[in-house]
């Protein structure tokens, strides 16, 4: 074999371990995981739907409608992932999603209890900012991305044995580590969503 050929012949190889090696090095899932919410209150109505395309990485699209006599009012209103899939009544939803808390699963989960949080719960999300239309409409919509949560199997999936719920606070969220009062993480709940797969 001449020294041309072989030349060719490791070239192409190495093109193809690359184009390989691409999906797996990034992280990204042969099928993304996809989930959805939605989501419910005394004169709220919206929707959620999360994505995940690589490993570690959700991007979260929300949009929320509040009707002039709901507790969606203008300006910003904290947003989390809740541990416990359940909305009715929206307490069942328990505290803020900290992956899975078995310690026999998972010995390094944080189980402080009450209000601390060191520094953030995982399941912390940017507020939301509401505006106010003309005719007293209320709308607001949110898309982020967070790599404190996954959809695809593991510790911090909010997947896990009891499910996760998204819920929306009255109040806006002021991410102090040891908030002073139970309105600091953003107070009363006014409307909450299941999370499920699809």
């Amino acid at each position: 074999m001449d020294r041309l050929k072989l030349w060719m012949m490791l070239a192409v190889m190495g093109v193809l371990s690359l184009v390989g090696c691409v999906r797996h090095c990034t992280g990204e899932h042969l099928v993304p995981f996809k989930a959805r919410a939605v989501i419910s209150g005394l004169g709220v109505v919206g929707d959620a739907t999360l994505l995940e395309e690589r490993e570690g990485r959700v991007r979260l699209l929300l949009t929320l409608t509040g009707t002039p006599a709901s507790k969606l009012t203008p300006g910003r209103h904290g947003i989390h992932i809740h541990e416990t899939g359940q909305c009715e009544p929206m307490s069942e939803a328990k505290g803020h999603f900290d992956g899975n808390v078995d310690p026999a699963v998972n010995p390094q989960a944080n189980v402080s209890p009450g209000l601390e949080n060191p520094p953030y719960h995982l399941g912390d999300l940017p507020n939301l900012l509401v505006t106010e239309l003309p005719n007293g409409e209320r709308k607001c919509s949110l898309l982020t991305v967070t790599s404190r949560v996954t959809l695809s199997p593991g510790l911090n999936t909010v997947f896990d044995h009891d499910g996760s719920a998204i819920v929306i606070h009255e109040l806006e969220d002021k991410y102090l580590p040891d908030p002073p009062t139970t309105d600091a993480p953003g107070g009363p709940r006014i409307a909450c969503g299941v999370i499920v797969k699809g």
